[in-house]
């Protein structure tokens, strides 16, 4: 199994931190980020993976070393995540995770996602607070998304998603070819989640509940401390 992960950007909004550092590289205690994300992927049986990378990339190469395979975005100052994942689309051709790189997560969720059989996974926290403006999520009642959109209300949603994403085969075909379509279109703003349409109007699309683990999306220094006090000694418990 295969896991890409998008590295590029520079996360400026975690500025002093990420002066001189990609943030995938920024330290939660004593490891960088993106080590908890490698080490949670492997223990589900992820053997592949695929980082993509614009913002210092040299120290992401140095860290993560020869056995990952690294896709360059030379245009990360200008471009959002999903130009990110156009340039890795030839990479989308087998069961995938999915996620950006500045996600602190228990790795029990990625088990969750694995479980049950369901083709495409996303994770979700229904206990999280739902707010305008973050990834929100509609899924019915067996579980199947209906919408998932920062433009969704909080009086509509279900859940907030974790941002993390599982593919099988197939729906990462589906999705890169969506993909493609979105830059076509000259579409460089938008969120990846804008090419699961196609998965959602199939129906293929569930969400797997993964609120009741600790985890977070580190985007800020306020993000970042939180991680630090809530998260972090939860997973060290686990």
């Amino acid at each position: 199994m295969r896991a890409i992960i998008l590295a590029a950007g520079a996360g400026t909004r975690l500025s002093p931190l990420t002066n001189g550092c990609p943030k995938c590289l920024v330290r939660v205690g004593e490891r960088p980020l993106i080590d908890y994300q490698i080490e949670a992927l492997r223990a589900v049986g992820v053997s592949e993976f695929v980082v993509v990378v614009g913002y210092e990339a040299d120290q992401v190469r140095a860290h993560c070393g020869p056995q990952t395979l690294y896709i360059d975005n030379p245009d990360f100052p200008t471009t959002n995540s999903i130009y990110s994942l156009y340039l890795a689309r030839e990479e989308m051709n087998c069961d995938l995770f999915l996620f950006n790189c500045d996600v602190l997560f228990d790795g029990a969720v990625l088990q969750r996602m694995l479980d049950g059989g369901r083709p495409n996974v996303v994770a979700v926290d229904s206990a999280a607070p739902l707010v305008s403006g973050e990834m929100n999520v509609v899924f019915d009642a067996e579980g199947r998304v209906d919408e998932i959109s920062k433009q969704v209300p909080p009086d509509r949603a279900n859940a907030m998603s974790i941002q993390l994403v599982k593919f099988d085969a197939t729906g990462a075909r589906v999705v890169a070819a969506a993909v493609e379509e979105l830059i076509a279109e000259g579409r460089k703003e938008v969120f990846p989640t804008t090419a699961y349409a196609p998965l959602i109007a199939a129906g293929s699309l569930f969400a797997a509940e993964g609120g009741d683990l600790p985890w977070a999306e580190i985007d800020s220094l306020e993000d970042y401390d939180h991680a630090v006090t809530h998260v972090l000694p939860r997973l060290r418990r686990g």
